[in-house]
């Protein structure tokens, strides 16, 4: 498998503290079926040149150890208007390809900026990849507004872990629904460590293949994270908008059929 969202790099984010912590987190990887990853680290105000070298140095230590993991560089944007101004090979993408970035929205509020941010790295050449949607608050109130992205030129990543539950039972019920709807083109761990936020694409297989096809998760999991790697466009299905009652939150009980 390939999983293009994780925070292997060390001592940069969130993620693997040291360089002892991202070995240990690499050798899960492959323990767990995957074979290529994308270290994503937030970006934030860091150089991408920073990020590029610490990618080296990984690289270079799992060459020393004998650890048959690819790595890919890449890099967690959150959306900022600033976007906008920056040269477009001053972006970070995956594999410093210029094709596809990884790009965060806030939890709780939409800004208002989104759509012109979008538009503006597109005009670069550049696709964005929406990450973790479904936890996203607003989202789980209106799902359509992935239906939007997706028809403006955006790609969606869901998180593993959602699907999982570690996110909570909202986010969980988002994610189903965004997979029902062909509104998901790649499924990614987020790791951040080997502990709860670890490397689970391989636990949440038998999930999503309860409400999509094999075939349809095969392609998340592998075929279309293996043309993000080599900065091939993706063939993207004609996506279903979401039914549902257009009043907070219950839209999962009418689909779910609850009270």
């Amino acid at each position: 498998m390939i999983d293009l969202h994780t925070h292997i790099l060390p001592g940069i984010d969130d993620g693997a503290k040291d360089m002892a912590d991202a070995v240990a987190m690499a050798r899960q990887a492959l323990e767990r079926k995957v074979a290529v990853i994308a270290a994503t680290p937030h970006y934030l105000n860091r150089e991408w040149t920073v990020i590029k070298q610490r990618h080296a140095d990984l690289e270079h230590q799992l060459s020393e150890q004998g650890i048959d993991l690819k790595v890919i560089v890449g890099a967690e944007l959150f959306i900022d208007p600033e976007l906008m101004e920056m040269p477009r090979e001053k972006i970070p993408t995956y594999n410093d390809a210029g094709k596809y970035c990884l790009i965060e929205f806030p939890m709780q509020e939409l800004p208002a900026y989104t759509d012109e941010v979008l538009f503006a790295l597109q005009v670069k050449g550049i696709i964005p990849i929406i990450a973790h949607p479904e936890r996203y608050r607003y989202v789980a109130e209106d799902p359509n507004l992935v239906f939007k992205w997706i028809t403006n030129g955006c790609l969606i990543q869901v998180n593993a872990g959602s699907l999982l539950g570690l996110f909570g039972e909202q986010a969980k019920q988002t994610g189903i629904i965004l997979l029902q709807h062909s509104l998901v083109h790649l499924l990614a761990s987020d790791a951040h460590s080997t502990g709860r936020r670890s490397f689970c694409l391989d636990k949440c297989l038998a999930i999503a293949q309860q409400y999509v096809t094999s075939e349809v998760v095969d392609l998340l999991v592998n075929a279309n994270p293996g043309l993000v790697v080599e900065g091939k466009p993706i063939d993207v299905d004609v996506p279903e908008p979401v039914q549902y009652q257009p009043r907070k939150r219950f839209w999962l009980f009418k689909i779910f059929g609850g009270a």
